[in-house]
């Protein structure tokens, strides 16, 4: 599911290294939907998740085995953290 604004936001980001700066600085999903509205795009911390899980089942298996060995990938964000509990 395509979400305009949340496609307008990365686009923008990726062309504005202070930009991509600030949103490296966010704590987590929501708090990059909040940089993205303080903006003037709307996205949700949720739209974020399904944009990064569409991304992933789009990668080639060479792809994927790189993102669990650790590499970034372009445009994907760096913000997966796993929390063993």
């Amino acid at each position: 599911m395509e979400n305009p604004q949340l496609e307008s936001f990365l686009r923008q980001a990726k062309g504005d290294p202070s930009l991509l700066q600030r949103l490296e600085a966010c704590p987590n999903l929501e708090a990059i939907a909040s940089l993205g509205a303080s903006l003037g795009f709307t996205f949700s911390g949720v739209d974020l998740v399904r944009h990064q899980a569409e991304a992933t089942l789009r990668l080639s298996e060479e792809e994927l085995v790189a993102t669990a060995a650790g590499v970034e990938l372009e445009g994907h964000l760096g913000l997966v953290r796993f929390v063993w509990s």
